[in-house]
């Protein structure tokens, strides 16, 4: 161990060994930092938790999806580079952003079935349209074989012909056939036909209860709201390959597919409406006419409620930060100024400045971080006890870990300084004086 660190180490034993001394003044002081920490933590916890709450349980009702299309019979319709132009403008300013294209590949027919609809995607359509995989996975790109998703009622017609489940089977689409792209499920596989290997089984989009945009269906007055949307450009024309259940979802790569029909992106809901126009404005600046429609609901409804509650909870920590800093280094100033007398007998004794000053700051390093620590679960834990007493969808408690690690660092500087800078001025004052002041 080198010369440095010698004395560090030696100063933090004493320091330890001086708070076991005194177990009333140490806890004292411990409890003081927690609770200060406490008080910090338990408002940010339950903000924090509620608002990402809050932030899921929109996105069931869509409000976290910009949807964007151009016009039917418009001449320059969506590529894939858009997309990619999307996922670079997105990453700066919105990095948990999921970007997804889809195309409809031609027309296609399941015997006994009728028209299925084969869609080209992309790895980010099961996340960006807050899908459910109810068996296996979502496909993965480039993959060989090349894979395919489908969703629940396709099985469920193709299991009524007893063939057992279809993750694992062979699906292919012959386009060879007819003016209808063929597809079948296992048995022999056309010369002409182009296979992929079946992986998951998602639930249809038609049966959740709300439209792609959130919009409820089984309300009385939806039908009339969602026709007036459609008016003002609010709300979207449902494609059947979105709604029917009758559409089977492969890589683009492995399909000579369209340019993109829909594009879906999803966003923090609370930030929708300045990624709308960022998207906007890109598209614009490639020669793009597009259409975006986003549900409005929260920006409406619940961001500026929560976005005020998240002020609130910044004025209260400042509040709660000055009045615990000051109540701490009023109480370890007092202490400090008790403990003359001992500063004075270890100067006598041969102790330097540097070793004062290192013992006093090791001290308040160690007593401010272990009522740190206690302070932060403690504030959970209130939390957690508060959100438990009201049970509600969107009143919760998580972990703050951005304000605890605040709270930590402003409770173990203050505390350092206000046990070291004390100690630091009267370490150079005459031991005599400093065992007489201290009697």
């Amino acid at each position: 161990m080198s010369q440095r660190r010698k004395p560090i180490a030696g100063s933090i034993r004493g320091a330890a060994a001086e708070l076991a001394r005194h177990p009333g003044r140490t806890f004292l002081i411990c409890q003081g930092i927690l609770w200060a920490v406490a008080l910090m933590v338990a408002p940010a916890a339950i903000l924090q938790g509620s608002r990402s709450a809050a932030v899921e349980r929109s996105r069931e009702l869509g409000t976290d999806r910009i949807q964007v299309e151009v016009e039917s019979g418009a001449r320059v319709r969506l590529e894939v580079e858009d997309l990619d132009s999307i996922r670079s403008v997105l990453a700066q300013n919105y990095p948990q952003a999921v970007v997804s294209g889809q195309s409809v590949a031609g027309n296609s027919a399941i015997e006994g079935i009728g028209k299925a609809y084969l869609v080209a995607s992309d790895e980010g359509e099961l996340a960006a349209r807050s899908l459910e995989l109810l068996e296996g996975r979502w496909f993965v790109a480039a993959a060989d074989p090349p894979e395919v998703v489908l969703e629940q009622p396709l099985v469920e017609a193709f299991s009524a012909r007893e063939r057992g489940s279809a993750i694992g089977q062979m699906l292919w689409a012959d386009p060879a056939s007819s003016r209808y792209r063929r597809i079948g499920l296992g048995g022999e596989i056309p010369a002409t036909a182009r296979a992929w290997q079946v992986v998951g089984v998602i639930r249809s989009p038609g049966e959740a209860t709300v439209n792609p945009l959130g919009f409820a269906k089984d309300r009385r007055f939806s039908g009339m709201i969602e026709s007036a949307l459609q008016m003002l450009g609010v709300a979207p024309v449902e494609a059947p390959w979105m709604t029917l259940g009758l559409s089977l979802h492969v890589d683009r790569s492995s399909l000579e597919a369209a340019p993109v029909d829909w594009m879906v992106v999803s966003v923090d809901p609370s930030r929708v409406n300045p990624a709308r126009s960022l998207i906007e404005e890109t598209l614009i600046r490639r020669g793009k006419v597009p259409l975006l429609y986003a549900n409005a609901a929260w920006s409406i409804l619940a961001s500026p409620e929560l976005d005020g509650y998240l002020v609130l909870h910044d004025v209260f920590f400042v509040v709660t930060v000055v009045i615990g800093l000051l109540v701490l280094i009023n109480l370890l100033l007092l202490t400090g100024r008790r403990r003359r007398a001992e500063v004075g007998l270890r100067r006598a004794e041969g102790a330097t400045r540097a070793d004062i000053f290192w013992q006093f700051l090791w001290e308040g390093v160690l007593i401010s971080l272990v009522g740190a620590l206690l302070g932060v679960v403690a504030g959970v834990c209130i939390a957690h006890l508060r959100a438990g007493l009201d049970p509600s969808p969107v009143l919760t408690a998580t972990w703050p870990w951005q304000t605890a690690f605040e709270a930590l660092l402003i409770s173990i500087g203050g505390a350092a300084l206000a046990c070291a800078a004390p100690a630091w001025a009267v370490s150079d004052v005459e031991p005599a004086i400093l065992l007489r002041d201290g009697r």
